[in-house]
């Protein structure tokens, strides 16, 4: 593509340039070395904790039970992260797809997800189609693929008071990294993992045994009752010279899954999913001012499925990313300055048959004995992919003092050319019928007098012959859209004296889609009563702008591409059905989604020991949702969240006898109100207002029932040994069931529906979900191998307890809600070869 190769020179000319004046700074600034070195910049910065930031290292991703090994899995730990209902769910644990997370009452697409500075956020489908074999929908998720945490080095999550420097969020940030070399020159260094598990290693507890069978019986990806789940990850790293070093690595998981089919042949087919991760990354390091890195990585996800009710349905679905960045930074006289460019692919496909057919059952269609249609094929192959170039630019300043302050700024800006697609590359076809006339026909003939053969039809040995009479065309095309995005920010941080230090912010975004110009203020204060990090409260006022998916850019045209056709008779041939009018989506003028926020902290280091209280409120406006009635979408999602949570940790290791251990306790209070499940959904009823609970009100303003469990108590509890290499870390959480709502019979008992003033409204009652306890265990145990290897053993246990906790899914159409179980207890072994 032409815009690539032009954009990504100037691009590459702008870094390079950068780099001859940085050495050129070098160069002439060698008599001032002594006084750069004694005039940090940043060593407030790092010192000081930061309300709404935490980091994670690559110590805590070892030791943590993580049964996925994926990052969103890990985030279980902290208090601001809310899970989907189904995140321990027992019914498929074949699944190898990372977990939906929300972040202080945002929904799982709000959120940004950055490996190594580049987004792997979904932006044309992260609500994708629930079955693998929707007619115009790829499956889609709020990440286009899993990332294996055994490559990554740390993880850091802003929920709050964040930044000017992110942007395109009204959720959170999840920022992970791989490592960088830290070895003696000349020495290379590695490790390989590999984990296993299964079913037989792995418990479900049923309420009842015709539950358990109609379990172990499934023909559905939706339950998964055999799997083998097992992933091989290495890492290779070193500094070939004081100036230049390498990491590479690599990460292959697999899981199989066996289901039943409705077929008399095939009886059962294997599902398949699998999850590669590869990268390599160069780092070279001229002189201590200047620093450059080049990386690629490649990251896919693949699955295999099939409809058990349709016969040859087997489909292929492939998600992934490939890029390659370039990251320079450089250390000049008075500010730091760090550029990175970006060339990233994301794309998802489906390879499928192209037409479908369901027939009625006779002498030569016979494969499905449960049903009186047969159902045969698929909805055809698709395609969407996302092009991105981007570059951005960030200078921090060394402080400057003014009227007894201290500032030290921050300021950067960036630019991003983006092109998205969505394609059908084949016609295909769904053949279907309406009428007995078309079935059971004797010696009926399938050619036209030319020689011609007719579609869809079918001589059944000659004694009941059949032909379709209705017929969906999905024409071949390929809708495309473009934009280009920029940002712009600055921010002071402001040192007033030991007892004041505050952060003003200003953001501005601009995408070419909406035209719009977003401004966004971010601010911080902390007051220290007492000059140091003894007590020090934090308030913030925030506003966040998020980003509009490409989904409904891309939803534009697919309506057109569809139309139906029908016959009376063979002879007579196919003719357009004038009465029917295909629904497509359409956009309106959309304004971009944004947050607002306020935070008020508390946190105390005293005695050994960290606490933290926070309070956050965000105020969500202007979200994406289609219009009630309509398939166009507009602004008027809206959402409210509150959340208080505590925590408290020891600073220093508690030493008992040989012993060392490390305890956290984080708590939380959720409550979170949204009039809609995604900006795919309308109403949550067929009603505008609805009988609920005794109760009219609005259908939007039933309560959320995903994301939001009222309250959750978390321990984290890690065990060291002085005199063996032993190690083990305890996970429980113990979290209140979660509110819902379902379907119920009216007064009269003979509807569900509830009549006031010759009105109907649909009508429902609450419910809730158990309180639910687990309890999550990892154990290493590391055995020298030689001088310079060794080899750790590593064992998850999962719901140690075996507690029978049960969740329902978010699915307010239900009329009975049925429970399902959670994992019970589970075993994944690991073994690790490090040299």
């Amino acid at each position: 593509m032409s815009f690539v190769r032009s954009k990504l020179n100037l691009a590459i000319l702008t870094i390079l340039s950068t780099t001859v004046c940085a050495n050129e700074t070098e160069i002439n600034s060698t008599a001032n070395d002594d006084s750069i070195k004694l005039n940090t910049i940043v060593t407030n910065a790092t010192e000081q904790q930061e309300v709404g930031k935490t980091l994670y290292t690559k110590d805590d991703l070892d030791k943590t039970p993580n049964s996925s090994k994926n990052i969103t899995d890990f985030l279980k730990v902290n208090p601001n992260v809310q899970f989907g209902n189904n995140f321990k769910s027992g019914l498929q644990q074949g699944e190898l797809s990372p977990a939906e997370i929300s972040i202080n009452g945002g929904l799982p697409y709000e959120n940004k997800f950055l490996i190594n500075g580049m987004s792997i956020n979904n932006n044309i489908n992260p609500v994708g189609a629930t079955t693998s074999n929707s007619n115009n929908e790829l499956l889609g998720s709020s990440q286009t693929v899993a990332v294996n945490a055994d490559l990554i080095c740390n993880i850091k999550l802003l929920d709050s008071n964040v930044s000017a420097e992110y942007g395109e969020f009204t959720g959170g940030v999840v920022s992970a990294e791989t490592c960088a070399p830290k070895t003696e020159v000349g020495k290379i260094h590695g490790n390989i993992t590999y984990d296993y598990t299964s079913d037989s290693w792995s418990k479900i507890n049923f309420p009842d045994p015709e539950s358990q069978q109609e379990f172990e019986t499934s023909n559905s990806e939706k339950n998964q009752p055999f799997f083998t789940k097992q992933g091989v990850s290495a890492t290779l790293y070193g500094n070939l010279t004081d100036q230049l070093g390498f990491n590479a690595f690599g990460s292959f998981r697999h899981s199989l899954i066996p289901l039943k089919t409705n077929f008399i042949e095939p009886a059962e087919l294997d599902q398949t999913r699998a999850a590669s991760n590869y990268g390599v990354e160069l780092f070279y390091t001229p002189s201590d001012k200047t620093s450059l890195k080049i990386g690629t990585q490649l990251f896919e996800n693949k699955g295999e499925y099939f409809n058990a009710t349709f016969l040859n349905s087997e489909n292929t679905q492939i998600s992934d990313s490939q890029s390659i960045y370039i990251n320079l930074k450089n250390k000049l006289n008075a500010v730091r300055l760090e550029q990175q460019l970006n060339y990233q692919t994301q794309k998802s496909s489906r390879k499928a048959e192209q037409d479908a057919y369901v027939w009625a059952r006779s002498s030569t269609k016979n494969w499905n004995p449960n049903l009186s249609t047969q159902s045969y094929g698929n909805y055809g192959s698709l395609s969407q992919e996302e092009k991105k170039l981007e570059y951005s630019i960030k200078a921090l300043f060394e402080p400057i003092n003014f009227a007894n302050s201290s500032h030290q700024f921050k300021m950067g800006a960036g630019y991003g050319h983006y092109e998205a697609y969505w394609e059908r590359p084949e016609v295909s076809n769904n053949y279907y019928t309406t009428t007995f006339a078309s079935k059971n026909i004797e010696n009926l003939n399938c050619y036209a007098s030319d020689g011609r053969r007719y579609d869809a039809c079918d001589e059944g040995n000659s004694i009941d012959g059949q032909y379709l009479t209705q017929r969906f065309k999905y024409d071949a095309g390929q809708i495309n859209v473009r934009q280009d995005r920029w940002h712009a920010y600055l921010e002071d941080s402001i040192y007033v004296n030991p007892f004041i230090q505050s952060s003003l912010g200003l953001r501005a975004d601009y995408d070419s889609l909406t035209q719009n110009t977003n401004i966004a203020p971010r601010s911080s204060f902390v007051l220290k009563p007492f000059g140091n990090d003894q007590l020090f409260i934090t308030a913030g006022w925030n506003r966040y702008y998020g980003l509009n998916a490409f989904a409904n850019e891309l939803q534009d045209q697919r309506g057109r591409l569809q139309t139906k056709f029908k016959r009376n008779s063979l002879s007579e041939g196919w003719e357009l059905d004038p009465t029917y009018m295909p629904s497509f989506k359409s956009r309106s003028e959309l304004d971009t989604p944004f947050s607002d926020e306020s935070v008020f902290a508390f946190n105390t280091n005293i005695w050994n020991i960290n606490t933290g209280l926070k309070y956050v409120q965000r105020e969500n406006k202007d979200q994406l949702r289609q219009q009630q009635g309509n398939k166009s979408y507009n602004n008027s999602g809206k959402s409210e969240a509150e959340i208080l949570t505590f925590s408290l940790k020891n600073i220093k290791p508690l030493v008992f006898k040989n012993s060392v251990h490390y305890l956290s306790l984080n708590a939380d209070m959720t409550d979170t109100n949204r009039n809609f499940d995604s900006y795919e959904s309308n109403y949550y009823t067929g009603t505008s207002q609805i009988y609920y609970d005794g109760k009219l009100i609005n259908a939007e303003d039933k309560p959320t029932d995903n994301f939001n469990t009222p309250w959750t108590v978390r321990l984290d509890w890690n065990i060291g040994f002085n005199n063996i290499p032993l190690n083990i870390n305890h996970y429980l959480s113990y979290r209140a069931g979660t509110p819902g709502m379902k379907k119920t019979l009216s007064t009269s008992k003979t509807e569900f529906v509830y009549e006031l003033d010759g009105m109907k409204y649909d009508t429902y009652t609450a419910y809730k979900t158990k309180n639910a306890l687990n309890w999550d265990m990892r154990t290493t145990y590391t055995i020298p191998s030689s001088k310079n290897t060794q080899t750790i053993f590593g064992l998850t246990i999962n719901n140690v307890l075996n507690r029978k906790n049960k969740y329902f899914s978010s699915n307010t159409s239900s009329v009975t809600p049925t429970p399902s179980p959670e994992i019970g207890r589970q075993f994944i072994a690991d073994v690790t070869f490090k040299f």
